[in-house]
């Protein structure tokens, strides 16, 4: 069958909230004449940063992101001033900036700063296009490499080099979900186990939750599609096999120095026992998985099902906001289940969306790297991140409480305020400003994406290694037979007597030959010597 396929949009929640208060912030050296000589991609010396003190010409590409470049820009100056450069910004639309860019790499001829797509820059590297800046972050960006997590630095590393500055992501999506109502009605606590978990779907389908003298209710059920419903179940057994039915499945995990491949892994098939255990119960909607996502929203809106896994958006946008569920059902409540559902073994956690969102690598051709560096560790401070996102402090904004200005509200409006809040990333900060907002709205939004952030995460091992060849093959066939099957074992039409014949099905489809090349190529970018598991 057609897996069910997700649009996602890429949601800024902090630009939607207050900016952070003003503070104490570490100062940014003004850049100035220095001695170093970074070496480029290709192992020969950049020209040594120039001795004046003037300000320091800086080119930079980007994808508009639904912003607009003004070179009149207040806050854009103020951010020049204050890091002693002269910005020369090239920003194209979103949907063209990649064949844009890819005539300008094949040129040879980019700007200083090129910000790419989170793993975009592994096309380019091996071209010499991009600098090695692995020994020059501690002297000149020690603010960007403080504030930026060790594991990003690490995963954005290319054959055992730093060629590009990662910007975090929030890596966790998504929150399972359950009718905090219908717990309260049937005397039932917040499930933290899967036994616990297993009775309350039975509660919610057979024991009339919403009192109406129908049975027209089932424990567990989909927003769109059941491979997210599944996540905390298989995370409760320490995996997360991700997108079941996607076209390039490699999900795996590493251990012991081998790589082992979730769909056809022991926890994979512990899972699946239990997911049948809950089908034979009859507490899964039997349309799980046929169900259009647009009918499985509208069945959840409608009362219908007591718990799901999805964005963590779902719940409090689309079902309370956009289909108004509280005035079809008076008196819905969506909770997240937190800390999660903890299987047989002590494990919890969900899938890893991966936390780089994009990239900034520096051109091995320019001419001051000393300069850029230290511009892009202004960024990165309290004060320039704070500068970069919100504006001018008394003009744009005023505090966390009242974010914006009416001056800074027009700006924001008019797409002109923050051109370049997204070249250097501050989590930390970004969740502090979330977090401080007094908007009901989002409040509310932050229960579900606090729940997301505090999950335990199980990040794929091939997070950020590019497709192989084999993997373009053979993936299709694969995930399609690994959906099949999956589907077949739950709902008892294959028994799981016949998983050894599924395995070697899966190999001879194409399943190790694909997870041979993935290791070769990770073993390559990683510059590492792990096996396979297989």
């Amino acid at each position: 069958m057609k897996h069910q396929k997700r649009i996602i949009a890429s949601i800024c929640t902090v630009s939607m909230t207050a900016a952070l208060a003003a503070c104490a912030s570490d100062k940014a050296e003004t850049p100035a004449a220095g001695s170093a000589n970074p070496q480029t991609s290709s192992g020969a010396s950049a020209p040594a940063a120039p001795t004046s003190t003037a300000p320091v010409a800086i080119s930079l590409i980007q994808p508009d992101l639904g912003r607009v470049w003004r070179d009149d820009n207040a806050v854009t100056k103020e951010i020049e001033k204050k890091a002693n450069v002269k910005l020369n910004v090239t920003m194209f639309p979103n949907n063209d900036f990649n064949s844009k860019y890819n005539v300008l790499a094949a040129s040879g001829d980019i700007p200083d700063i090129s910000r790419l797509g989170s793993f975009d820059y592994q096309k380019y590297v091996d071209q010499g296009l991009y600098m090695d800046i692995s020994k020059y972050l501690d002297q000149y960006a020690p603010n960007l490499k403080k504030n930026l997590k060790p594991e990003l630095w690490e995963l954005t590393k290319y054959k055992g080099k730093q060629f590009v500055i990662p910007y975090e992501n929030a890596a966790g999506k998504e929150v399972p979900v359950i009718r905090k109502d219908w717990l309260t009605a049937l005397n039932l606590k917040m499930p933290t186990n899967l036994d616990e978990f297993e009775s309350v779907l039975k509660a919610f389908t057979f024991n009339d939750p919403d009192k109406n003298g129908k049975a027209d209710t089932y424990g567990l059920g989909v927003t769109n599609s059941y491979s997210e419903t599944f996540m905390p179940i298989f995370g409760a057994f320490g995996i997360a096999p991700g997108t079941v039915g996607g076209s390039t499945p490699v999900n795996s995990y590493l251990k012991d120095n081998k790589i082992y491949p979730i769909a056809v892994s022991a926890e994979y098939k512990a899972a699946i026992e239990y997911l049948k255990k809950l089908w034979d119960a009859k507490v899964m909607d039997p349309e799980l998985f046929t169900i259009k996502a647009d009918q499985a929203l509208q069945k959840a809106a409608q009362g219908k099902i007591g718990y799901f896994t999805a964005w963590w958006s779902i719940a409090p946008q689309q079902l309370v906001q956009q289909l108004k569920m509280k005035e079809i059902v008076p008196g819905a409540q969506w909770d997240p289940i937190f800390p999660g559902l903890t299987g047989p073994g002590g494990k919890s956690g969900m899938l890893s969306y991966g936390n780089v969102a994009a990239t900034l690598a520096i051109s091995s051709k320019a001419k001051n790297p000393e300069a850029i560096l230290k511009f892009l560790d202004y960024m990165s401070t309290d004060e320039g991140w704070e500068l970069n996102h919100y504006g001018l402090k008394g003009v744009h904004y005023t505090t966390i409480e009242e974010p914006r200005t009416p001056e800074g509200q027009k700006a924001y409006d008019e797409k002109w305020l923050d051109p370049l809040s997204q070249i250097v990333s501050r989590q930390d900060l970004s969740d502090k400003v979330s977090a401080a907002s007094k908007d009901p709205i989002q409040v509310e939004n932050n229960r579900f994406i606090q729940a997301a952030a505090k999950y335990t995460l199980y990040q794929d091992v091939f997070y950020g290694i590019p497709l192989t060849e084999e993997q373009k093959s053979f993936g299709p066939d694969v995930a399609k037979y690994e959906e099949e099957m999956l589907i077949k074992f739950i709902t008892g039409k294959e028994p799981l007597s016949k998983w050894d014949e599924y395995v070697d099905t899966w190999k001879k489809k194409g399943g190790k030959t694909l997870m041979e090349s993935k290791v070769k190529k990770y073993n390559e970018l990683k510059a590492a010597n792990v096996g396979l598991a297989l």
